[in-house]
This record gives structure tokens, sequence and C-alpha cells, in this order.
């Protein structure tokens, strides 16, 4: 019985693992600062070797929707700004959680016994939490307050950021893919 169990566990954390190989998440994006409240379009997307976020500002009745704030990740996060600067990030530059973590989740399955077994994976400075069904339920940063949390109805249906336990962006998804994707710098 308690094999089966185990077996089942490994099974999930597999498929779990593999749902974030190669992923397109479109939703809906709501920051928070002060009493403003910001809410635009964005697509996330993300393969083995990069990672996307553009929010979108729409036009008028939403027609032709342009990139707004656009973010990419491989070895260096690089953004473009509403004024269409460009900044990129070293890391050395003290990220709030180290990302690089995205880009080794299918060699995570390597390690499946410890992740079962304590349902938790120290990396780096990032603390990951697993639920019961072996979903990636938390990434934390272990030397300050900031967490992602991914929030499950039955598939992903938000992702939020805090720090200092107050939340500062949430993600609706409304659609998740798995498209097998180039993902071009930002230029």
């Amino acid at each position: 019985m308690l094999k089966s169990a185990e077996n089942n566990n490994e099974k999930l954390l597999y498929s779990h693992l593999k749902f974030w190989e190669n992923i397109r998440i479109d939703g809906i994006i709501e920051a928070n600062y002060k009493s403003f409240v910001f809410r635009k379009n964005i697509t996330i997307r993300k393969n083995n070797s990069a990672f996307r976020i553009d929010v979108y500002d729409s036009g008028i009745f939403g027609m032709q929707p342009t990139p707004f704030i656009s973010a990419h990740y491989d070895s260096i996060l690089t953004i473009r700004t509403p004024d269409q600067q460009i900044n990129q990030l070293s890391h050395g530059n003290q990220e709030e959680i180290d990302l690089s973590i995205l880009f080794t989740l299918s060699n995570l399955y390597a390690i499946k016994d410890e992740i079962i077994k304590h349902q938790k994976l120290n990396y780096k400075s990032a603390i990951v939490i697993f639920s019961d069904d072996m979903k990636i339920s938390e990434i934390r940063n272990s030397n300050n307050s900031t967490t992602i949390s991914f929030n499950y109805l039955h598939e992903l249906d938000s992702i939020t950021f805090t720090k200092d336990n107050i939340e500062i962006v949430k993600i609706q998804i409304d659609k998740i893919t798995h498209p097998i994707e180039e993902i071009k710098r930002l230029k």
C-alpha cells in the first residue's frame, strides 16, 4: 500500500514537472500599489532556456493590443518599460527570487525521493513547497519575505506574488497551452 502511494506520488510529480517544461499562460494581471490597482492582459511564455512576460496595453475597445511592459529572462533579466527603455540585470543584482529554478524543473525528478518525502526543496536562496498532489504550491525566498503562490482549483488558476505578506501582483489565468516555441529576446 505504501509503495503504491509512493509510485502514485512519483507519477504526479513527473507529470507536474513536465507541465512546466514548455508553457504559455494567458490571463489578467492585477498589480496593487498603495490604493492604485492596475489591470492588464498578460502572456507568460517559458521553455527550457528562456522565460518571457508581456503585459499588454490594449487600444480602444481592446483592439490591437501592444506590449506595455516586457521582461525576458535567460541568464540575464531584461525589462522593457513603457518608454521603450531596456534595462538589464545580471545575477549579481540581488534578485528577489532566483528564477533560474524554472529552467531546471525537469531535472528535479532526479531528486524525487527527497521532494516526495519532505514536499519541499531548497534551491539556492529559494524554498520550493509542493502540495500533497505534488504540484508546486509556493516558491519563497529564504533571505526575505518574498513569495510566489500557485493556486489551483483543478488546474492552475492563479499566481500571486507577495512581499512582507502584502499582495503585490495577482495573475488570474484564462488559458494554459504547451507550445514548443522559440522565445525571442527583447530588442
